[in-house]
Parts: C-alpha cells; sequence; structure tokens
C-alpha cells in the first residue's frame, strides 16, 4: 500500500533510479508495482506537446495508483509528475489509504538532461525542444507543503562513478554528480520510511460520509462561489504581494496572497475540482467550506 511518487525533469535518470529502488525492496522481500507512463497504452513522449493527450495520460496515471493502492505492495509512480496540483491529488490518494508516503526527485542540470536523452533508443528520445518545454513547466517540490514531504532529492550527473564517500555533498567544491546509475538514491533511507515510517491518516478533507445534508450542495456552491467574487473584486486595486482577506474564514487562515491578475474561468475551474473533492465531507458548516477553499486555493494557485 505505501506510495512513492517519483519526479523529475525529462531524461533525468528517473526509470533507473526506480529499478535500482525497486531491486532493494526485491532484496527486501516487499512486494513492488511500478506505475510509468511507458505502461499506458499508446504513450509517445510526443504526448507532453499535446494538452488533451497529457491529460489523459495524468488521468490513467491518477486511476491506476488508486486501484493499486487497495493491493498490499509498495507503488512506485515512475513519471515526470511535474504538477505541484497534481502531485496533491496523488498525496490525496495515500491519505485515503492511510499508508506511508514518500516523494523523490531527480536533479539533473538541463544540459544533462539533453545529453541522458541522446543516451537513450531514438524512439524513446524526447524532441530538443519538448525538453525545453517540460524544463521550464516543472514544478520544484516544496517541503512547507505536507505533500512535498519527506523529499529524497537524488542529484545526477554525467560521471561513470559515485563520489567519493568523505566529499561532502554541500562542499563548494566542482564535482561532477553521478550519472544515474551511481547516484546516491537514499536506498536504505527510503526503504526504512516506507516500511516503517509514520502512515498518513485521513482528515476531514478524505474521510466518506454516506450521507449528505440536504441543504450541503446548496451551501457548497454559495459559498465557493462568494469567495471567487471576493477575489475578483479585491484583486482589481490589490498589488503584488498583497494578502487579500476572505470574509467568513477562520481567523489566521483567511488569507491568499496576490501574485496576479486571476481569470474567473481559472478560478472556476479550481472551485469545480474543491466542489467534487468536498462531496467526500459533506457539511453545511459556511466557515468550514470557506476556510477549505481558502486552504486549497493557496496549495494551487500558482
Amino acid at each position: 500500500m505505501p506510495l512513492i511518487i517519483v519526479t523529475g525533469h525529462p531524461s533525468s535518470g528517473k526509470s533507473t533510479i526506480v529499478d535500482r529502488l525497486a531491486e532493494r525492496f526485491k532484496e527486501k522481500g516487499k512486494e513492488y508495482q511500478i506505475i510509468r507512463d511507458e505502461s499506458y497504452g499508446g504513450f509517445d513522449r510526443k504526448n507532453y506537446e499535446f494538452a488533451n493527450k497529457e491529460k489523459d495520460l495524468r488521468s490513467w496515471i491518477r486511476s491506476e495508483v488508486q486501484q493499486s493502492l487497495t493491493k498490499n505492495k509498495v507503488i512506485i509512480c515512475d513519471g515526470l509528475n511535474y504538477i505541484k496540483g497534481y502531485r496533491y491529488e496523488l498525496f490525496l490518494a495515500a491519505k485515503m489509504s492511510k499508508t506511508t508516503y514518500c516523494v523523490i526527485q531527480c536533479s539533473p542540470s538541463a544540459d544533462t538532461c539533453h545529453w541522458l536523452n541522446e543516451q537513450k533508443p531514438e524512439s524513446s528520445r524526447y524532441s530538443k525542444e519538448l525538453i525545453d518545454q517540460l524544463l521550464m513547466r516543472y514544478e520544484r517540490p516544496d517541503t512547507k507543503f505536507r505533500w512535498e514531504k519527506p523529499l529524497f532529492e537524488v542529484k545526477i550527473g554525467k560521471a561513470e562513478k559515485a563520489l567519493p564517500s568523505e566529499i561532502d555533498d554541500d562542499m563548494p567544491v566542482d564535482l561532477e554528480y553521478p550519472a544515474p546509475r551511481f547516484a546516491n538514491i537514499f536506498d536504505e533511507e527510503i526503504v526504512e520510511w516506507i516500511c516503517n515510517g509514520t502512515e498518513l491518516t485521513e482528515n476531514q478533507s478524505t474521510q466518506t460520509v454516506p450521507l449528505a445534508p440536504t441543504n450541503f450542495l446548496h451551501e457548497l456552491d454559495r459559498s465557493t462561489q462568494d469567495v471567487v467574487t471576493v477575489i475578483l473584486n479585491a484583486q482589481r486595486t490589490a498589488v503584488r504581494g498583497q494578502n487579500l482577506t476572505i470574509p467568513g474564514a477562520t481567523d489566521g487562515a483567511n488569507t491568499i496572497k496576490f501574485m496576479k491578475l486571476r481569470t474567473l474561468p481559472e478560478l472556476n475551474r479550481l472551485r469545480h475540482q474543491f466542489v467534487n473533492m468536498s462531496k467526500k465531507d459533506p457539511t453545511t458548516d459556511k466557515e468550514k467550506i470557506i476556510t477549505g477553499f481558502v486552504d486549497f486555493l493557496n496549495c494551487n494557485l500558482r
């Protein structure tokens, strides 16, 4: 049931790292399953050039993860997983399964990504232009968010040997990081955490309640619409970096940082996502609804 999310730039050695980690689980007698892009029927690197095809791919991966988490095995999600909000959705799946969870980030330079891409068979390569596009789209994990930790960052380079053990990774020494086959993948730490770490627990946002109050959907719809209206009106005179105060939310959790103008379609898209998630935890408490929506927006506005 444990879930490991692997994320990183295109051609950053993710699959090699995953295969090495899977071998360690095998040595420990732990059953595992790898869910990766290539398992998707008709997958092609060019899928990332088209928003609709990429969306279908992400939906398939999310569905596979959710279904597989019901089994007694370690699930390793091997993919770009470059969208912060998408990693949050996968985190919620682990949370509902009450299991251990971690994130592994592969971190090469852009030059190393292009170099590793050239090492692949031609049919498995990204185009140079697509790599550059995906590098720009990438949203790095940030441990200030609860769904990005514990985070294990694997430094990737081109060197065909591991760094000497006596060299501190943080020392200001001009050293080339190892290639994926030799990189330090923190396998012992990851296996220990996944097998014996603290399991996630459900909270009000992920628990399922069989029956909703009769006026739940009406209150949910009206309250979230009110928040969207407040944001649209407040941002007209707001300055970048200012906190927008949302009436009705709990004190201390009632602000949204204004970084750029948000459109009505963008806010409505997030509102619909929140509404669908909230159906798992029906409540008519307006303050709880608004506070939850404010928290959701703070996590997903970027």
